[in-house]
């Protein structure tokens, strides 16, 4: 569908859509009531679950629809107003025998060649109460569980807070609603903690800080903070959840074990994401202590593993790994060493071991910290991609400017012969001859405007900046289409164009002008290149796949070169796919449109026999009519 701009100045820019668009209409999903209807309200388009839920049909008015508000009077408020949409609930009376009797109606004025109609879509509101019931659970679980949670947009302005992180904050929501997250710690942070909150906001990273606090009875409380970024799928947006952990049993178990001021400041320096310390003492490795994450993670009991040596508490890979990290201890003098680890559902960690020597109790301490570095990683690979086609697309535009500089230049040079050829008929008033260089002017324009339009799609398909209008339609509507324009074209070359099509629906779900640009830029190649003989656009279902294949008797193409042809701007010595002047796109256009859609591209070719193309989409069970 397209979309509507909405305007709330009735005598303005209206909602005009075309026939085509229309139709896209016709083929929107059942699974919501959906009517168009004209300014008198009469019935002019219903899908099937309208048809089944108030048992009106084509050219029916709604006056008979008894219900509150009435629905009559409600889109006359729509026309006499000056907005083009409006939503409101209505609700029925029991006689209708509806399976929902209340809706929530969305309503649309659009214009189709200068009429008005009006859209109507029925959405339940059992289904929208239900999705109300669900955040309110949501939030519920959060508050009851007393979850402390705060989150905050892309800047690190909160929008949520539950009550449980309002109390480690003193506040209340009305409060810190609307203010930054750093402000709203500003009392648990220093200066330093302050840059560094700020900078993982702006740099989008997780950060990590323990604070204590102390509660009404004067007991010293410590929560661990983490922010973390969440990124919306399919969108371009994200938020940060900031979560605080309380630890003050970790931490004071902790202080039990700990001799010094040194040793304790040393453990609470190094406590990460994942914390598991063990001592050597008597020649044993001995587990001492872990968080819960870590005991999570390694699927321990921390209570039964206390005490054991870590050989038979950890596994295998991941005490190798330590073993392997500690002997470089031996003999250096260092406080950490580091190593990177991939956890059992391949999540990465940054490990960092860190030693406290205990001279009194003869005893070595290990901190092993460990650091979830999975988002870290992903984001560096995305950099690496992105780097990666910041150098393809550079390659394209050197390669651009190595092979378009002719073809470019060649129509434009043709442009002011003709110019200079028309000034001077003119002068001698040979008027027809005008007429007949005109036509001529208007093929090199033509293909000039052309040239400038493939370039401009390479560009947009090599940035990702192409958008398709996926739907379920029949391939071979396409097909007929493009035979019936190039018919005339082959004809005159004395070409035999032949249309092979399955006689049953070849569904699939594609973009229908991409489709057709597909496959009218490769029947085009095909009757530029081929002198004699035959070209034949087929189509048939093979297992769930549904194969179109543009086949010619023309040059054909060398086997060594037909590669190379998929890279935009390259030239062979082969005339075939030389669109526009050996611009090389016409098959670099088809080929990545094909791929975006889902598709297979595949061609076949022998030189002086002829070549043949093969597209292949996967077939949908869904038909659609032959004729809107």
């Amino acid at each position: 569908m397209t979309d509507f701009n909405y305007n709330n100045d009735k005598d303005g820019p209206k909602n005009f859509i075309s026939f085509r668009e229309f139709e896209a209409l016709y083929h929107m999903s059942d699974s919501s009531p959906l009517a168009i209807v004209d300014a008198t309200f009469r019935i002019i388009f219903s899908n099937s679950t309208f048809l089944k839920i108030f048992k009106f049909y084509h050219n029916q008015k709604f006056f008979e629809l008894n219900s509150e508000p009435d629905l009559r009077n409600m889109l006359l408020i729509l026309t006499n107003s000056s907005y083009n949409n409006m939503q409101f609930d209505l609700f029925y009376s029991p006689e209708h025998n509806l399976e929902s009797s209340d809706f929530n109606v969305q309503a649309e004025r659009i214009f189709i060649e200068e009429h008005e109609y009006f859209v109507l879509v029925f959405k339940s509101l059992k289904e929208k109460n239900k999705l109300e019931d669900r955040i309110n659970d949501l939030h519920n679980a959060l508050e009851y569980g007393n979850v402390p949670i705060i989150i905050t947009n892309d800047s690190g302005i909160i929008t949520y807070s539950t009550t449980s992180f309002e109390k480690i904050l003193k506040t209340g929501i009305e409060i810190i609603y609307n203010q930054s997250v750093v402000d709203a710690l500003a009392f648990y942070l220093t200066n330093e903690d302050k840059k560094e909150l700020q900078d993982a906001i702006n740099n989008v990273k997780v950060w990590n800080k323990i604070i204590s606090s102390t509660s009404f009875d004067g007991n010293t409380l410590y929560e661990e903070l983490k922010l973390n970024p969440i990124f919306i799928e399919g969108k371009d947006t994200l938020n940060f959840i900031l979560t605080a952990n309380d630890i003050t049993n970790y931490i004071l178990k902790n202080l039990f074990i700990r001799k010094s001021e040194r040793r304790l400041k040393s453990i609470i320096n190094n406590i990460s994401d994942l914390l598991f310390i063990f001592k050597f003492k008597d020649g044993k490795y001995l587990f001492e202590n872990a968080n819960e994450n870590f005991c999570r993670i390694f699927s321990i009991n921390k209570v039964t593993a206390v005490k054991k040596e870590i050989s038979s508490v950890l596994n295998t890979e991941f005490f190798i790994e330590i073993m392997n990290s500690i002997k470089q201890f031996e003999g250096n003098d260092i406080s950490f060493v580091e190593f990177k680890f991939v956890g059992n559902e391949n999540n990465q960690y940054s490990v960092k071991i860190s030693i406290i020597k205990d001279d009194l109790e003869k005893e070595d301490i290990y901190i092993v910290g460990m650091q979830d570095i999975t988002d870290q990683v992903l984001y560096q690979e995305r950099l690496k991609k992105a780097y990666e086609k910041e150098i393809s697309l550079n390659k394209m535009k050197t390669a651009f400017l190595e092979n378009m500089s002719h073809e470019i230049r060649t129509p434009f040079n043709a442009i002011v012969g003709y110019s200079e050829i028309i000034d001077d008929c003119i002068k001698s008033k040979e008027y027809d001859a005008i007429l007949e260089l005109i036509s001529s002017f208007k093929d090199v324009l033509s293909r000039v405007l052309n040239l400038f339009n493939n370039i401009v799609e390479v560009f947009q398909i090599y940035s990702g900046e192409v958008e398709l209008d996926l739907v379920a339609l029949n391939c071979n509507q396409v097909l007929k289409s493009v035979y019936n324009k190039k018919l005339i074209e082959a004809q005159k070359k004395n070409l035999e164009f032949l249309l092979e099509i399955d006689e049953e629906n070849l569904t699939v779900k594609t973009d229908w002008i991409k489709l057709e640009k597909i496959v009218d830029s490769l029947v085009s190649n095909a009757i530029k290149y081929t002198d004699s003989g035959e070209i034949i656009i087929n189509s048939f279902a093979l297992n769930d796949k549904v194969q179109i294949i543009i086949s010619d008797s023309g040059k054909g193409i060398e086997d060594s070169d037909i590669k190379r042809l998929y890279e935009p701007f390259v030239q062979s010595e082969d005339a075939y796919v030389r669109n526009y002047e050996g611009a090389g796109l016409g098959l670099t256009i088809a080929y990545q449109l094909t791929k975006l859609m889902n598709g297979d591209f595949e061609i076949q070719s022998e030189k002086e026999k002829g070549t043949k193309i093969i597209i292949t989409f996967p077939k949908v069970e869904e038909s659609v009519p032959e004729e809107f």
